[in-house]
Parts: structure tokens; sequence; C-alpha cells
């Protein structure tokens, strides 16, 4: 059994949609494909604050049996927040960092393809020009196990004879 064809595509929204019931005071929680920066965000025209789910890229991982190889995804959620009445845009950016943090690790997503992520790490991306912008940029990255073919459960085909003698007494 396969995972459904579009897998790989869908998980960016379905990690929005949950990040978006942990976070419902977002003003945008969407799918983005590659790296996020800040010319990206001047050219999308974000409203804050926002969480931008990536898929950065793919590499093997482990072949099993069945034709089945695992891929680590990395992916990242990228955190723009400006300043907000009551809250400077860096504070805003950490306590979202954080509850990302809480919700990531050990995730599938419901998807029965992915496995628990993993290697789950924060980074700040401010730099002179976020700075000069008013924009806090960071993101939360981890590694996305997942698979594209699911064996299905089934017997071996085969049939296993023991047969001997036991050996008993002492030598």
């Amino acid at each position: 059994m396969s995972a459904a064809p579009d897998t790989l595509s869908n998980l960016p929204q379905i990690i929005c949609d949950e990040v978006s019931i942990r976070l419902p005071d977002l003003k945008a929680c969407k799918p983005h494909a590659g790296k996020f920066s800040l010319e990206e965000l001047k050219k999308s025209g974000l409203t804050s604050p926002a969480v931008v789910i990536s898929t950065l890229g793919a590499k093997q991982g482990e072949g099993y049996a069945g034709h089945s190889t695992e891929f680590l995804l990395s992916m990242a959620a990228y955190v723009v927040c400006k300043d907000a009445l009551g809250l400077q845009r860096d504070l805003a950016a950490a306590n979202i960092c954080q509850v990302l943090l809480e919700l990531v690790p050990g995730k599938n997503w419901g998807n029965p393809a992915c496995g628990q992520a993993q290697g789950v790490a924060m980074h700040t991306l401010i730099s002179a020009k976020s700075k000069d912008s008013g924009v806090s940029l960071w993101a939360v990255t981890w590694n996305q196990p997942i698979t594209f073919f699911q064996s299905s459960p089934a017997p071996l085909g085969a049939q296993i004879y023991v047969g001997g003698t036991p050996i008993s007494g002492a030598s």
C-alpha cells in the first residue's frame, strides 16, 4: 500500500491547521515553498503575527524490507512578528516559538506516512535589515520522517515446519 500521492504537498497545510488551533490569535498561518526571508515577507504582504510552514528539502534515511524507504524532510516554521500594543516583536516571536517547541516534538500530524518529528531547534533570524524594517523573524526547524510506502499486514505465504526429537536428560 502506498501513501496518498499528495502526502508531501499536503503536509505543510496539515501542520498549519494544527498550529492555528494552538495559536488562534495568529493573523496568518500558511504554507510556503522553500526558505522564507525578509525579502519574501515584503513581497507577500503577510500580516503579523504569522507562522509560515515550509518543507526545505529531504534526504534519504533508512531502508526497510518491502521496498519501504524513509526520508527525512527538513521542515521549518517561520515566525513573523511586528511591534504591537503591549508586546514587543521579539518577545511575541519568542512566545510563539515556545508554543511551537512544545507542539512539534514527536508529532506525526495524524498522518500514518509520517514518523515522529525529531531534532527540533529554534533559530533567531534577526538581522540589521529586519530590525530596520521593524520585523522579528525567527524559525523552529525539525526533521520529519516520512515514507511513501506502507506495507499492509498479510500472511508471509510460507509455511514453517519445525521437527526433531527433543534432547532430554543430562550429558
